[in-house]
């Protein structure tokens, strides 16, 4: 049986591993990379009473954060950038619901304290709404950057072959991509496979994003907010529609 093919717009090395998953899980992954991540090198502030990350990259990239820091506070947007912060040897790690709007609970605690946001950009400005409307003192040391990564010709190639669903990690990557596309002659052909996302947030962007067709695009959001769960309603999508293309 023909092996669902799955289009993957993440970064390096996420983009990596989420293949080796839907190999794992009975799919193809089609690798486009519609951005791509660059460290940024400023030097650490002060000392803070915790600290706030978004993205695992906050981690992996950017200056090295000071030994003395790891018993600090860290919020954690989701599991994932959890798991990343847990790595880099922090050990009192607050999980939030895996968007930024769910850290709000988390931040409530620490009013009139200093917390540094271990910030991308470009970032998106309500974390640090919240933290002003949590009365706290929100200071920024950016780690990384994503900039677009994908050439005209590079999306034809990849888009060239049979598309059966795409799964969308991020509201920017869903946005990146729909800019790709913009003027492919493939473009609704892609739409047309199915879209699985991983919040109501990546799902809303996308549909802003797609504009206009002459036809309602499959979006499904996966049940819960990890890979795996990602990978499988994408499969599964891309099942639904070899059934109809054959009923």
């Amino acid at each position: 049986m023909k092996r669902p093919r799955l289009l993957v717009t993440r970064a390096e090395p996420d983009a990596s591993d989420t293949a080796r998953l839907i190999a794992h899980l009975g799919g193809e992954a089609v690798l486009l990379t519609t951005r791509r991540e660059a460290a940024i090198l400023e030097a650490a502030p002060t000392r803070p009473d915790l600290l706030i990350a978004t993205s695992p990259r906050a981690f992996r990239l950017g200056e090295a954060i000071p030994p003395d820091w790891r018993t600090l506070p860290c919020l954690a947007v989701g599991a994932v950038t959890g798991e990343a912060a847990r790595q880099a040897g922090f050990t009192d790690i607050r999980i939030a619901g895996g968007e930024a709007a769910s850290l709000k609970p988390l931040l409530a605690p620490f009013a009139g304290k200093r917390a540094i946001y271990l910030a991308g950009e470009p970032r998106r400005p309500e974390l640090e709404a919240d933290a002003a409307a949590a009365g706290l003192m929100l200071d920024l040391w950016r780690r990384y950057r994503m900039e677009e990564g994908a050439a005209t010709d590079e999306v034809e190639a990849k888009l060239a072959g049979h598309i059966d669903a795409v799964l969308h990690f991020s509201r920017e990557s869903a946005a990146s991509l729909a800019r790709g596309v913009m003027h492919s002659p493939r473009r609704e052909n892609l739409w047309r496979a199915g879209q699985a996302c991983l919040s109501p947030a990546v799902a809303a962007t996308l549909r802003e994003a797609i504009g206009p067709l002459p036809f309602e695009p499959r979006i499904a959001l996966a049940p819960e907010r990890n890979a795996t769960s990602l990978v499988r309603t994408a499969l599964a999508l891309a099942r639904e529609q070899t059934h109809t293309q054959f009923d």
